[in-house]
């Protein structure tokens, strides 16, 4: 059998999944809750820690090169496999190699065995003398569009495309940078803005060649994707240094965006700063994190405060502290069952293991079936 008729038995089978299962249609859900529309299933991802007494959580070996078609079939292929854990799907395909995609194009190696984690930095003075890179040749951007090209071939209109994991300003600076990300804007003022404003221009000039490449038929164009600002390392500064020296790149990308989605990273200082300072947000997150935080996390009740009467969803996601997770979910249900924008996303228990999987299945059949309830009492 071919590859061409092995993707379009692959397709068929995963339009098939699709169909059987609304209540795990992430694609279906967030277009709801975006538009303040109940959608009748929670649709949420529910996860756990590698089990390192179980051998998980190695680096992996990196994979052998593989044709755009290849890539394409092994997505197709595993793209119903999240059911086996009654964890949500989508008929849309991400792109890049995740958070290096586009520091990548700035020179910065990925890790392959590390899952394409960025590696290395590189002088602020060496970017900025190389000047804007180009946003249709450099770093992957060419075997991101082989991958747009082989989906739009191969695949029927019902497979969308969105766009990789752009990150933010502040969050390419840092994988470029390393540590100079945090000094140079104290001790190279000018530097830092000349490099920030290339960092800027390519992040939008690169955008605007995916959406070109994908075009109006395949894109999926939910702000959580395609327009969003991850704000990761803004957690590891000041709010002040944010205003002084990161705000103004976040205000142009939002700008151009027109409407975006915000990735504060649970930070309550960049939940706020980002809130109260950037226009256009019509999606950002909170949930509380337990592990690895450096700057706290905020509560969804204080999100949801914060946010007052203003048509924005909410992203929720939490770490579910062992011996609590249903008080914690039913909490949270109760909490979001008045608002229909309000999007319950991703859970990890911090308790379970390996060999706690048909434990994680039972909990989330029902605490799907907790969320309906909750549902009914609202209407009610």
């Amino acid at each position: 059998m071919t590859v061409s008729a092995r993707i379009d038995e692959a397709a068929a089978a995963f339009k098939a999944e699709l169909d059987a299962h609304p209540e795990c249609r992430a694609d279906l859900k967030a277009e709801a809750v975006l538009a303040g529309t109940p959608y009748p299933h929670a649709v949420f991802y529910l996860g756990r820690f590698p089990d390192i007494a179980q051998g998980e959580g190695k680096p992996a070996p990196p994979p052998p090169p593989k044709s755009p078609e290849q890539r394409l079939l092994d997505w197709l292929s595993g793209a119903a496999w999240s059911l086996k854990m009654l964890n949500p799907i989508t008929p849309v395909r991400g792109l890049g190699k995740g958070t290096g995609t586009l520091p990548s194009s700035f020179g910065i190696r990925l890790n392959a065995e590390l899952g394409f984690t960025p590696d290395g930095t590189r002088p602020l003075a060496e970017i900025v003398r190389e000047g804007l890179p180009d946003p249709e040749t450099s770093g992957i951007l060419p075997e991101i569009r082989d991958d747009i090209e082989a989906t739009k071939a191969l695949t029927p209109s019902w497979v969308k495309l969105t766009l990789p994991d752009m990150q933010g300003p502040f969050n390419i600076a840092h994988m470029i940078l390393g540590d100079e990300a945090f000094l140079a804007p104290l001790t190279e003022p000018d530097e830092w803005k000349a490099f920030m404003q290339l960092v800027t221009e390519f992040f939008i000039a690169t955008h605007r060649t995916l959406t070109r490449w994908i075009g109006p038929e395949r894109l999926h164009s939910h702000p959580q994707h395609y327009h969003r600002i991850a704000e990761c390392s803004v957690n590891m500064v000041s709010t002040d240094f944010y205003l002084d020296h990161i705000l103004e790149y976040d205000r142009r990308i939002a700008e151009y965006y027109t409407n975006v989605a915000i990735h504060p990273c649970s930070g309550p200082h960049v939940f706020r700063a980002t809130l109260a300072n950037l226009p256009n947000i019509i999606c950002t997150e909170a949930g509380r994190m337990i592990n690895a935080m450096a700057a706290g996390s905020i509560k969804v009740d204080e999100a949801l405060a914060a946010i007052g009467t203003r048509p924005i969803m909410l992203s929720v996601g939490e770490e579910l502290p062992a011996g609590k997770e249903e008080a914690v979910l039913c909490r949270l249900f109760d909490l979001g069952a008045h608002n229909p924008r309000v999007s319950f996303d991703g859970f990890t228990g911090l308790g379970w293991k390996k060999g706690d999987e048909p434990v994680m299945r039972e909990f989330h059949r029902r605490m799907n079936d907790y969320y309906v309830h909750a549902q009914e009492r609202r209407i009610s």
